[in-house]
């Protein structure tokens, strides 16, 4: 195992430090193929989201003109994976601490989690800071570590397990540990004892129940039972996320945009459920999710397997 970790970690590197110019004949090349062994797969199933959320936005103007940065129905699927592409590569040279990449983030409305941890401090609770696949989303991991000595992240496996221990070491920080979704007991034991802070994105899972949703009027999944129970347990809820620009300079923005109070149904609603039965917390995270999604189309992933079922 040393061995493939060694080779692993040494390859990674190597990438990591190949020129852009080298990326961008890369995809060029690697595009046209993907796209054809997957027509049916991913990328199909991404050009189909597309064109309903081009239909939903017609019918049901999910985002005016002056809130929506882009038109969804302008972006194509070759956008979208794209932008994937070039947001993961920043995303790894970031967690690699590229100065390239480093020196082009800017944080927006700090004051939101700032605010957030101090109001739950005095109550001697955590709180949760939650995202999307969104833009460069490995960095929200790391950048949580502003804010607090102890952020706990639950993470997913990935590869074979030298992979996993190259993506981790890649990852680590003093301030951050992470979990397996297996070990839910452990994490929420550590986040209250610590007053941490829970890392984690919500829009995909796996071998996990989550929430029924509908975002851009089709029934979704989304993954908050972890979110949804510390916050009945006392922790607040910070909602953040990041995304790219180009121009006029290209800056990798990490936005902190709402504060859920703890136990925010029952308290902040009045009761657990909406008269639909949903959970209004889950109600207007989804909603404020597809807002992100409509303002930045061409940087979310359309095609995960658990989308739009």
């Amino acid at each position: 195992m040393r061995v493939k970790f060694i080779a692993y970690n040494t390859l990674v590197n190597i990438l990591l430090r190949m020129p852009d110019i080298f990326y961008s004949a890369l995809f060029a090349v690697a595009f046209p193929i993907y796209k054809a062994l997957h027509t049916e797969r991913a990328y199909g199933r991404t050009v189909k989201h597309l064109a309903n959320a081009k239909k939903y936005a017609t019918v049901d103007c999910f985002a005016s003109a002056s809130e929506a940065r882009n038109d969804v129905g302008a972006v194509t699927a070759k956008d979208v994976f794209k932008g994937i592409f070039w947001n993961a590569l920043d995303s790894y040279r970031g967690l690699a601490r590229f100065k390239s990449v480093e020196s082009r983030i800017v944080y927006e409305n700090e004051e939101i989690i700032r605010e957030a941890i101090a109001e739950c401090a005095k109550n001697g609770k955590p709180i949760a800071g939650i995202s999307i696949h969104q833009g460069a989303f490995e960095l929200l991991h790391r950048a949580l570590c502003r804010y607090s000595e102890h952020v706990h992240l639950i993470t997913d496996s990935v590869g074979n397990e030298s992979f996993r221990e190259v993506l981790k070491d890649l990852r680590s920080d003093p301030h951050l540990t992470e979990y397996h979704p297996e070990e839910t007991g452990k994490l929420i034991r550590d986040l209250f004892h610590t007053k941490g802070i829970l890392a984690m994105v919500f829009d995909q899972g796996k071998n996990t129940k989550g929430n029924s949703v509908e975002l851009f009027g089709q029934k979704s999944t989304l993954y908050l039972r972890l979110p949804q129970k510390v916050n009945e347990m006392g922790a607040g809820i910070v909602l953040f996320r990041t995304w790219t620009e180009y121009a006029p300079q290209k800056r990798i923005v990490i936005r902190f945009e709402k504060y859920y109070p703890p136990r925010f149904d029952k308290t902040h609603v009045g009761n657990n459920l909406q008269k639909d039965g949903r959970s209004a917390l889950v109600s207007s995270i989804a909603k404020e999710m597809e807002s992100w999604i409509s303002e930045h189309p061409e940087q979310w992933s359309w095609n995960y397997h658990g989308n739009f079922r």
